[in-house]
């Protein structure tokens, strides 16, 4: 029996992106001989907390807490992420607040690499040191974001080389988030470089969400074994869906719901899916109504309240409470602008066995995932008259009576998150010595719309 230790910033009371998959973790291991804990800190700087998802720790899952002292989440945002550290925003300040801008941006950048949870990496050391030598642990799962948790799992395994490391990067750190999402100094950039090298080669496993990535991450580190790197990617979880009843709305309209948190940059922003909604002529445009489930973030609070469409704004929720209102919705939003990204939505977005409109690039991850699933579209997301076709032709079937999509079921239950863990604890040689048992894997399902 192999003894893990989950270390994890993103874990409940936590809600939203990222929890799903240090939950699954916890939930489905454990099926496959090993005795598993998890490091998590105490008060996470998080906006968004779901206590509903205790319940699905397993009793024999021990959690432990490290405090961390972090800056609260609206300062913490304002030195991080806010338009201060933006050249476009800081060229249009006075010179003397200009000046004020510079030593910010270090402090944030140099100082808190690489990301402000370092914080929490002291105490999270001395605790996952205790826990380490307690439990007799042989293998630590680093699941990030943030980053710094490499750090910790770096010393780690200085102080416990015996140690099997596993890194876990939901999102690709270097080509991905470091270049589409943070906004990060050419110092943090050749300094993020040099610690993911370390901690790649440091590694006995690296694991990754999507195959691009796990190729990428390959051609990155050529000296290092091709096995070293697995691809795990998000998933569902099927209980959650065991009560799932599509339903139609009785007014007539068509509902479109976005679920997940409404993000104002390049690539989850929803500008160009509410432009194409807005310029269909008025009789047309009526007839919809788009519903965004989760937190809005920065400028697209005004965006969205701005638009001519007929937008409905639900607010973060509980993650079961917001699975309810997709039983009644028509069709399913997804906007990820990259081609090499997944969106953790996606897979819940195929457990409801809804048709997807995705605005992301064909031919990227999310359209070939698509086209195995036969569950949704893509359409160009930087091309309005795409996403509108694509809008028409879809609602268009709806109206007529005919099939939206057509399932496959069988490819859907691969991203559940048991079989995906099967695959894993095999891939990294914590699998059991007896198989799982097939039931244990499978999902009724209902097909909507």
């Amino acid at each position: 029996m192999s003894n893990v230790l989950l270390l994890t910033y993103m874990f409940p009371p936590a809600g939203g992106i990222g929890t799903p998959r240090a939950l699954a973790y916890t939930q489905y291991l454990p099926r496959h001989g090993c005795r598993l804990s998890v490091l998590a800190p105490t008060r996470p700087a998080l906006r968004d907390r779901d206590p509903s998802l205790y319940k699905f720790i397993p009793n024999d899952v021990v959690v432990h807490r490290a405090w961390t002292p972090e800056l609260p989440m609206s300062l913490r945002d304002r030195v991080w992420k806010s338009g201060l550290l933006s050249n476009k925003s800081s060229e249009r300040r006075s010179h003397g607040k200009r000046l004020l801008v510079r030593p910010v941006r270090w402090l944030a950048h140099h100082v808190l690499f690489p990301d402000p949870q370092v914080l929490w990496i002291p105490s999270a050391f001395r605790k996952a040191c205790r826990i380490i030598e307690k439990e007799s642990i042989d293998t630590i799962i680093v699941n990030m974001p943030p980053y710094s948790l490499l750090r910790l799992a770096l010393a780690l395994k200085r102080l416990f080389p015996e140690l099997k490391l596993i890194t876990d990067f939901r999102d690709e750190w270097l080509g991905y988030y470091l270049s589409q999402i943070d906004r990060p100094t050419e110092d943090k950039v050749r300094r993020a470089w040099e610690l993911e090298a370390e901690a790649v080669h440091a590694s006995t496993f690296v694991s990754t969400v999507t195959d691009t990535w796990v190729e990428r991450l390959r051609r990155r580190y050529p000296q290092e074994p091709g096995t070293k790197f697995v691809c795990t990617p998000n998933g569902y979880d099927p209980e959650l869906f065991r009560d799932f009843k599509p339903r139609r709305r009785r007014d007539g309209k068509i509902v479109i719901t976005y679920f997940g948190t409404i993000h104002d940059n390049r690539i989850y922003s929803p500008e160009h899916y509410l432009k194409a909604i807005e310029d269909l002529p008025l009789h047309i445009r009526d007839q919809f109504e788009t519903r965004f489930i989760g937190r809005v973030v920065g400028d697209s609070q005004t965006t969205l309240h701005r638009s001519a469409a007929a937008v409905r704004l639900m607010g973060f929720m509980p993650k079961q409470q917001g699975i309810r209102y997709l039983q009644e919705t028509d069709f399913l939003l997804l906007i990820a602008a990259d081609a090499s990204s997944h969106a953790g939505k996606l897979f819940d977005y195929l457990a409801c066995g809804k048709p997807i409109l995705a605005l992301s690039p064909p031919g990227g991850e999310i359209d070939r995932l698509l086209r195995l699933t036969r569950t949704g579209w893509c359409a160009d997301p930087w091309d309005p008259a795409a996403i509108q076709a694509m809008v028409l032709a879809a609602c268009r079937q709806l109206r007529q009576g005919y099939p939206t999509i057509d399932p496959d079921m069988d490819a859907i239950r691969n991203y559940s998150w048991p079989r995906i863990l099967t695959r894993f604890a095999e891939a990294v040689g914590l699998a059991p010595q007896q198989p799982v048992p097939t039931a244990a894997l499978e999902l009724p399902m209902s097909v909507g719309a």
